[in-house]
Formats: structure tokens, sequence, C-alpha cells
């Protein structure tokens, strides 16, 4: 039996959102320990890769990650 995906990539989804002028764009989601991996910009310019627990996205973005679809 095939092992499930535990890592879901959305860098070709462009999910962004916007705190205090820092936009994050999602890059991964861990499954298994239920991380996401965002890049930080600060005036358009490149910052940080910054990992947070999933439950620290907004509400809007959580709907548009859903990790539990298959």
């Amino acid at each position: 039996m095939a092992k499930k995906k535990e890592i879901i990539d959305f860098r070709n989804k462009n999910i962004t959102y916007t705190i205090e002028c820092i936009q994050y764009k999602v890059l991964l989601l861990n499954k298994a320990n239920m991380n996401v991996e965002l890049s930080c910009f600060e005036n358009e310019k490149f910052t940080q890769n910054k990992t947070i627990p999933f439950a620290h996205l907004p509400k809007s973005i959580k709907s548009l990650i859903k990790p539990n679809n298959k």
C-alpha cells in the first residue's frame, strides 16, 4: 500500500496574506506535525523563511489550504 504524502506544496498557488506591512506567502504544509512554511517579504523584498503552526494562520488562509482533504 502506498504511503500518503505528508508534505503539501503550495508554492505554485500564490497563497498570500499581509499582517503589519509584512507579506507572507505559503510555501509548504507539513501534515505530520501541522506546521506551515512561509516566505516573508517587507517592501517587496524577501526577508526570511519562517515556520509557524497551522493554527496561527488567518481563518481565510486556513480555508484555502484545508489539510484534511486528499
